[in-house]
């Protein structure tokens, strides 16, 4: 990103019309307020207009006034992988989050946006994004990639040596330095504690400086074997740790800490197939996917002094039994608290829907995503893997 751009200083901005004598004068202010409802696509290309249109967009004033606006329009994140002529092969989209919830309108459909493609061979999707960033992995090579679907840039990490090791990556982010990191951990997938050998490297993520994996202690000297989930809220990276526990991770400080789940909330979570942990409405959750009993739970972190939970169940429609627990999933929920629900399994043939439980009035809208069959994926038959992720933002920003 640009940061000394000395035309930005002026508090007007003079635009000269060919073929008229006159100067019009614009705010600055105002210039940034108009260049921040455009689509982003747009103003990516508007770029090339001039100089001062170039040195404008990539300003640290634009491009925090364009994020903050792109937060009240989360989008869904949407990536879809097959193989082709042996490849692993990612498609990213994104769509509108449909918020209409009228009950009288309990189906409707929007269009998904063809973003990108991922053509690193055996790369996929970590979690979701965070600020518009996702990060990828390697699972032959061990690299670990972070692209911005809308500026289409890829900044790829040092690669890391696990040494016959399980290897996990999470993205987070710190607000008050406006930094992004990569926590990975390096561990054995048995449970026997000295021979753990775990690890923890955090690298900032830069296209500009030399990125390098710094070590950091776990001042608790607590091994675990597997992760599970992950989430990044207020500067915190939280993902689960067996069944029992739960790692904090302080992006600013690089300090790690637990959290332990309750004796009664660690057998419940432990009957789930699948869990994830979410931002709730700023609140640490996590959802808990029971099968075959056909239903989802919502835990909410309500104290943390008291490590006290409150939850809350979505009973899922009967004829959604036919989905084993491999393909059914949730991956969270969208701004309006709605739980996020959706087949893991994409039919070129069939219709792709999301649905979302509203916990408080306990009912299920479902909506159609159109375009799934769109740029690289026109003329690709056949059923494919899918991920839905909500609180997708659009972010213009250049690491």
């Amino acid at each position: 990103m640009e940061d000394s751009q000395p035309s930005l200083s002026r508090e007007r901005i003079d635009l000269d019309h060919a073929g008229n004598s006159t100067t019009t004068t614009i705010p600055f202010d105002l210039v940034i307020e108009i260049l921040s409802r455009l689509p982003a696509k747009s103003l990516l290309r508007f770029q090339s207009v001039s100089k001062l249109w170039f040195s404008t967009i990539r300003s640290k004033i634009f491009v925090d006034s364009f994020l903050t606006w792109s937060k009240t329009r989360p989008r869904l994140l949407l990536m879809s992988y097959l193989l082709k002529n042996l490849q692993k092969i990612n498609f990213i989209f994104s769509a509108p989050e449909h918020t209409d919830n009228n009950d009288d309108d309990k189906s409707s459909t929007v269009m998904a946006r063809y973003d990108m493609p991922i053509l690193e061979p055996s790369n996929y999707l970590i979690s979701g994004s965070v600020n518009g960033f996702v990060c990828f992995r390697g699972q032959v090579c061990n690299t670990i990639t972070v692209y911005n679907p809308i500026t289409r840039q890829a900044v790829k990490l040092p690669e890391v040596t696990p040494n016959g090791r399980c290897m996990h990556a999470s993205l987070g982010y710190d607000p008050v330095k406006d930094q992004y990191k990569v926590l990975c951990v390096t561990m054995r997938s048995d449970s026997i504690r000295k021979y753990n050998q775990q690890e923890h490297f955090v690298c900032t993520v830069s296209s500009s400086q030399k990125q390098e994996w710094r070590k950091i202690e776990n001042p608790t000297g607590d091994n675990y074997s597997y992760v599970c989930g992950e989430t990044c809220i207020d500067g915190a990276l939280y993902y689960g740790a067996g069944l029992s526990r739960i790692v904090r991770f302080d992006v600013r400080s690089e300090k790690i800490d637990f959290i332990k789940i309750p004796k009664l909330e660690s057998y419940m979570f432990s009957t789930a197939y699948r869990s994830i942990f979410i931002n709730y409405k700023g609140k640490l959750a996590r959802i808990d996917c029971s099968f075959p009993e056909n239903f989802m739970t919502l835990w909410v972190f309500e104290d943390a002094e008291k490590q006290e939970w409150s939850s809350m169940t979505c009973v899922l429609p009967s004829q959604w039994k036919y989905l084993t627990a491999s393909h059914l999933m949730s991956e969270g929920v969208i701004h309006t608290g709605e739980l996020v629900v959706f087949s893991g399994l994409l039919d070129s043939s069939k219709p792709f829907y999301v649905c979302y439980y509203d916990f408080n009035k306990k009912i299920i809208r479902k909506v159609e995503i159109l375009g799934m069959k769109d740029g690289d994926f026109r003329g690709i038959h056949g059923t494919s893997w899918m991920s839905c992720f909500p609180g997708h933002i659009e972010n213009i920003r250049f690491l």
